[in-house]
Order: structure tokens, then C-alpha cells, then sequence
């Protein structure tokens, strides 16, 4: 037989204390005294209480979800943003839906819809490629707020949270050529986004302010294999590059294994440069030298964004660019 649910009053009368103040403690007001809260909480456990939201949702209007759609579930870099999400959410007393795009715009259409019928009350998207460029406006019309991360399109169409891809690629570009690093190539993604664009304008920026010739650019799949198969094609470039500035710590670290299937040391005969600063960089051998774009800040300020949008629905659109931060390691 299902068990009814422990309610407001029941915990109230048990703890000794008003409905009202239940109800505070139940939504983390600041208005309870400490002592006061710990008694509720510890007698909302013994009691196996439980929030019903479906009533909160009632009352509000609100679902208390917001979803939240990436491009993939592989890279850690998602899980580390994801974690920055629902620490800010779990605040917020919200419920993160997570779907995965598969960084495919039809497929990422569906979750949207999809999502539109569990009533969310926000979403944090980081867009599929292909994603047409008049979305923030539709998703505008359906009422549904939104903030853009860590790639974008239409740029300032809506609250945006990401990384400084420019300045990542310069800090890395310069800790190269400060180690005497000339002939610097660059191993990208092919996918046409705008965290490629940036971190490529970077690149080629950073090159020019630091005096280093560019030895060529390879472009591959966004995999381990995909990297370990272009090292070939970086040995084999004209420009016979001393240091390889990869897109990420994922291609990075799949350069690094080709190299070696090819005898080349990574590190001592060639430099290898990672972006992001996943775990993964310090379990490579070498250790792989990276720039932190620090996707656990990037989710939480994206996170703050869409509760602020929720709250505030005619605010001004705002932009949060997290600092990246050079970690030196033995790969340079």
C-alpha cells in the first residue's frame, strides 16, 4: 500500500514549532534562527519529509526544472560544467534536466520541444552545430528563457556564460614562445563553432604579438583517435613545428600517444599544448601543460544567469567570461 506522504503540519507539530516556520526552513530562508532550523531539519528527516513541488508549482507557476543540453556526455569538460550548474541550481531549490545533443541542431530541436512540454522554466544550451542563428528569438516567443555557454550564435541575442577562448590561447602561445618555441602549429576540431573560431583568432593573434611563425593548422575529429591519426600529419608539415597548440586536453592527449607511436618524444622532441585543463592532463606522460578554462565557474555563472532571467524576464542581457589560467607541466 503506498505510503501517504509526512506533510507541513505534521513536521510543525512534531518540531514544536509554526507551519510558517516549516516552510521557511523548507525553502532555506534566511528569516530562521540556526537552532530553529537544525530542529526542523533533523525532525523533516526522521520523518522522511518531503517537498511537494508539485503543489510549489501550483502556487508559482513555476516547474522549479530547468534543462540544460550539451554536445556531448564524453568530454569531462561537460560533467565539470554540469557540476557548476546544479551546485547553483541545488541553491535555487531547482531540478536540472540534462539532455545530449549529439551536436546534432535536429536533434537538439527535439530535447527543446521536449522540454517545452515538461513546463522547464529555463534552459542553458550550449548549441549543436548548425544551430540556426534565429533561435534565441523563437525560443523568445515560446516564453522559455535562455542562456547561451561556452558557444555561441547570434552573438549578444542572449545571456551568455563562457570562457575567454582569446586570452587562453595567448597565455599558451606565450609560455611556448617564452620557451623558445618559433614554428608553433595548431591541431583543431573540425566543427564550425564559435569556440573554434575564437580560439583559432586567438592563435593567430597571439602569434603575431609574440613574434612566432605559424606552422601550419590540422584539423581532425574531436576524439582520441581522431588526434592520434593527425600526428603524422603534424610531423609531416612544412613548417616543422617545435610546439603543437591543440584545441583541447582530449586531442591534445591523443597527439601525444600518435607522436610516440611515430617515435617522437612529446615533450623533449616536440612540444604538445592542451586547452582546458581536464583531469586528463594529469594522468598523460608527460603531463600535459594546459591553459584552465574552468567549466565548473562557467556552469555556475550560467546558472546565476538563467535565475536571474527567470526572476527578471525583461532584464538587460548580460555576458559572463570566466579568466582562463596557464598550468605549466612537463609536455613543454
Amino acid at each position: 500500500m503506498k505510503r501517504k506522504k509526512v506533510t507541513l503540519e505534521q513536521v510543525a507539530r512534531a518540531a514544536g514549532v509554526s507551519r510558517a516556520t516549516v516552510s521557511l526552513v523548507v525553502r532555506k530562508s534566511p528569516l530562521v534562527a540556526e537552532k530553529t532550523r537544525e530542529k526542523v531539519e533533523e525532525v523533516m528527516a526522521r520523518m522522511d519529509y518531503v517537498r511537494d513541488l508539485g503543489a510549489a508549482r501550483m502556487r508559482s507557476n513555476l516547474s522549479r526544472t530547468v534543462g540544460v543540453i550539451v554536445p556531448n556526455l564524453i568530454n569531462s569538460f561537460f560533467t565539470e560544467f554540469l557540476s557548476g550548474v546544479e551546485t547553483v541550481m541545488g541553491e535555487e531549490d531547482r531540478v536540472v534536466l540534462l539532455a545530449n545533443s549529439q551536436d546534432d541542431a535536429a536533434r537538439q530541436d527535439d530535447i527543446l520541444q521536449r522540454f517545452r512540454g515538461h513546463g522547464v522554466d529555463g534552459v542553458i544550451l550550449c548549441p549543436a552545430v548548425g544551430t540556426p542563428n534565429d533561435l534565441p528569438r523563437r525560443m523568445r516567443n515560446w516564453g522559455l528563457p535562455l542562456v547561451q555557454s561556452l558557444r555561441e550564435i547570434g552573438s549578444g541575442s542572449s545571456d551568455y556564460a563562457g570562457a575567454d577562448y582569446i586570452a587562453g590561447t595567448q597565455l599558451a602561445v606565450e609560455h611556448l614562445v617564452a620557451r623558445g618555441h618559433r614554428r608553433i602549429a595548431f591541431l583543431s576540431d573540425q566543427t564550425a563553432t564559435s569556440a573554434r573560431r575564437e580560439r583559432l583568432a586567438g592563435f593567430n593573434a597571439a602569434l603575431t604579438r609574440f613574434g612566432a611563425d605559424n606552422a601550419g593548422t590540422v584539423e581532425t575529429e574531436l576524439s582520441w583517435s581522431g588526434a592520434m591519426q593527425a600526428a603524422r600529419e603534424i610531423i609531416a608539415l612544412p613548417g616543422s613545428p617545435s610546439a603543437v597548440l591543440c584545441f583541447n586536453d582530449i586531442l591534445a592527449a591523443g597527439l601525444m600517444s600518435g607522436l610516440r607511436q611515430n617515435g617522437v618524444a612529446p615533450g623533449p622532441d616536440l612540444a604538445v599544448m592542451g586547452l582546458d585543463d581536464l583531469p586528463l592532463a594529469q594522468l598523460t606522460h608527460p603531463a600535459l601543460s594546459s591553459v584552465a578554462m574552468r567549466p565548473d565557474r562557467i556552469g555556475a555563472a550560467a546558472a546565476r544567469q538563467l535565475a536571474r532571467r527567470i526572476a527578471e524576464p525583461d532584464a538587460e542581457i548580460t555576458r559572463s567570461i570566466i579568466a582562463p589560467q596557464l598550468v605549466i607541466r612537463d609536455s613543454t
